[in-house]
């Protein structure tokens, strides 16, 4: 798991997927992808836009309006009315042109302003999210400019005065750039009204021709534009451009004086990519050699156990991020099942490859712990399987005569003494009572190591009533190998400790005590193996309860953790399956402890206080559990 902390800063992941629902409807792009970065931009080329961390920092309630200004100004104004071929040109010429970092940024301005109208013009509902830019920009650039003036940081100075004027909320100028005050009326006057990316070009030109040299350049950023890539030809298509790997060039100059480098970019460097990342935390490898898949040999799987022999990712072309048909090998020679097109590990789990670990006999000791554990709990699982057995009872003995439809009675005197005569019956049918498979997932992660005693008496509750009932179930720890992780391969072990097959089967109890804390969880990729299993089962009801102690925490997993296993909850849910979330705490629950089960799994959580609760909570949720399968 993750260790939580209150002060952590980050990204509702929840929020980032509807700001990328909302770009991709804006831009008409499917394979569009939203991402967090220190400038808001749109890279045509990689099919990304970002928005700026600026907006998370704020204590705000009009933050999100202006994240989705960010969305409106790249997925639509730039996605729709920017002529990128313009951008690449001049970005070329101000390498030979002096004040390049001023310049730059005036055109990136401008041109924001201008998509603006363009946008107003086609969506006039995005003037909600836009004022509020203004209203918060206005605060922010009149603080810079007083910032950059006591510092005489002239260009500086002038380009916030600049985006004031722009605005209509001018400010006025110092003696040192007071001369350039009628160009910038005279570009704000007409700026609205520029017809292309050309004409911005030329009202930057038209401000810059007289600006003198001996201010040097702007030392802070506020806003950035990347150029198409040079080596992308445009004779390419849509898809051959979206199939190949990328790597970005570009480096944006920072503001020192805003930024928290810690919190907003992590650069990184790997022997392929000698260049700094852009986006922040981004450590995937943007180069690389294309592979084909690893091994060929596949069987028929079969019903429930053989879900879990081993999945692995590979790196080959694929349709978009569709990594729905990759084959797997087990750590051995065992070939396995192929994945169908509706079984996809999800595009987070890519490279993750999931490792059966083989059973084993129990030893004595654990025989005596687990012997130890059922007396505790037989005061609690008594009184559960009595008052399960007495809803069976009333079932059965419920009256089956006197109905509306059915059978036709034979006593139909009825007909003449009743108003309204029950003349009918139906005969007690053979049925089922226990139409249902569970399957326990159990987080191994470290941090675990507190609470794992606690938890094996509540998998045993579950293991002894369940298997009382006759209901078949299965037990799997999962944990990923923190040590041999990297950026080609996650390995992911499972380890089954009762099957469905022989869950039913006397002393298999004792296999759950050799669940041990590990290493780290990749919570998502364990559901859409589970989910794999149960679907192949005949029952009418699955259920599926996963038992952790926090938010998931794998190799790269950290930033789409959450969403990834939220996602594949909602996958299985569709599917069918009734997924629940245990939160196993240890002490009161933190606040965002509990917003984080609430995100990832909804109503369908259930968040333990304390260890010592856990017989108490799980009692009543197996008994709401069994009762709505009768």
């Amino acid at each position: 798991m993750k260790f939580l902390d209150f002060m952590e800063k980050r990204v509702d992941p929840f929020l980032k997927i509807k700001l990328t629902d909302l770009a991709k409807t804006l831009a008409h792009s499917s394979s569009l992808e939203v991402d967090f970065a220190f400038h808001s931009y749109y890279k045509k080329d990689q099919d990304l836009v970002t928005v700026s961390h600026y907006w998370t920092r704020l204590l705000d309630n009009h933050s999100i309006d202006g994240m989705k200004s960010d969305i409106y100004l790249r997925a639509f104004g730039n996605a729709h009315f920017t002529d990128y071929h313009i951008v690449n040109d001049y970005f070329d010429k101000l390498k030979q042109m002096v004040t390049p970092s001023f310049r730059k940024q005036l055109f990136c301005l401008l041109e924001d302003i201008r998509i603006e109208e363009a946008a107003l013009a086609k969506r006039p509902g995005m003037i909600h999210a836009f004022q509020a830019r203004r209203d918060l920009f206005q605060r922010r650039f009149r603080e810079r400019y007083n910032y950059h003036k006591e510092r005489k940081e002239w260009l500086d100075v002038l380009f916030c005065a600049f985006y004031l004027q722009l605005i209509e909320k001018p400010t006025i100028l110092p003696g040192a750039i007071a001369k350039y005050k009628p160009a910038m009326r005279e570009v704000a006057l007409h700026c609205r009204e520029l017809p292309d990316t050309k004409a911005v070009e030329k009202a930057v030109q038209f401000f810059c021709e007289e600006l003198s040299d001996d201010f040097g350049d702007m030392t802070a950023s506020y806003f950035t534009m990347h150029e198409e890539s040079h080596n992308q030809a445009d004779d390419k298509s849509p898809s051959q451009k979206k199939n190949e790997l990328a790597s970005t060039t570009s480096k944006e100059t920072e503001d020192k004086e805003e930024k928290d480098a810690h919190e907003e970019k992590m650069p990184t460097w790997q022997q392929e990519q000698e260049q700094e990342g852009d986006s922040m935390l981004q450590f995937d490898l943007d180069e690389g050699t294309k592979t084909d898949l690893i091994g060929e040999g596949e069987r028929q799987g079969d019903s429930g156990d053989q879900a879990f022999a081993g999945v692995q990712g590979a790196s080959r072309d694929s349709d978009g991020k569709n990594y729905d048909d990759q084959e797997g090998l087990d750590s051995g020679d065992k070939p396995i099942a192929k994945l169908s097109s509706s079984q996809s590990l999800g595009d987070a789990n890519r490279r993750a490859k999931a490792i059966m670990k083989p059973r084993r006999k129990p030893t004595p000791e654990e025989i005596d712990v687990y012997k130890a554990i059922k007396a505790d709990i037989l005061p609690v699982q008594k009184p559960l399987q009595q008052s399960i057995k007495k809803a069976i009872e009333q079932k059965h003995t419920a009256p089956r005569t006197d109905l509306h439809f059915g059978r036709l009675n034979k006593k139909l005197l009825r007909v003449l003494t009743d108003d309204n005569p029950r003349l009918f019956y139906k005969k007690e049918e053979e049925s089922n009572q226990w139409d249902a498979a569970f399957s326990l997932l159990v987080d191994c992660s470290a941090s675990m190591f507190d609470k794992m005693d606690e938890t094996k008496a509540g998998l045993t509750l579950f293991h002894e009533t369940l298997r009382s009932l006759n209901i078949p179930h299965s037990v799997t720890g999962f944990w990923e190998d923190a040590l041999s992780a990297d950026d080609q391969e996650q390995p992911n072990t499972f380890y089954q400790v009762i099957s469905y097959d022989r869950s039913l089967i006397p002393g298999q109890g004792p296999h759950m005590m050799q669940l041990e804390p590990e290493e780290d969880n990749r919570d998502g990729f364990a559901i859409r193996l589970a989910v794999r299993a149960l679907v192949r089962r005949q029952e009418k009801r699955k259920v599926l309860l996963i038992f952790t102690d926090g938010e998931p925490s794998a190799f790269s997993y950290s930033e789409n953790g959450i969403v990834d296993t939220h996602e594949a909850v909602i996958e299985a849910r569709r599917r069918g399956i009734e997924v629940i979330g245990v939160f196993l705490s240890n002490g009161e629950p933190q606040e965002r402890e509990k917003e984080t089960m609430a995100t990832i799994y909804g109503n369908q959580s259930l968040v333990i206080p304390t260890i010592a609760d856990i017989p108490s909570y799980i009692t009543p949720l197996l008994k709401k559990l069994l009762l709505k399968s009768l």
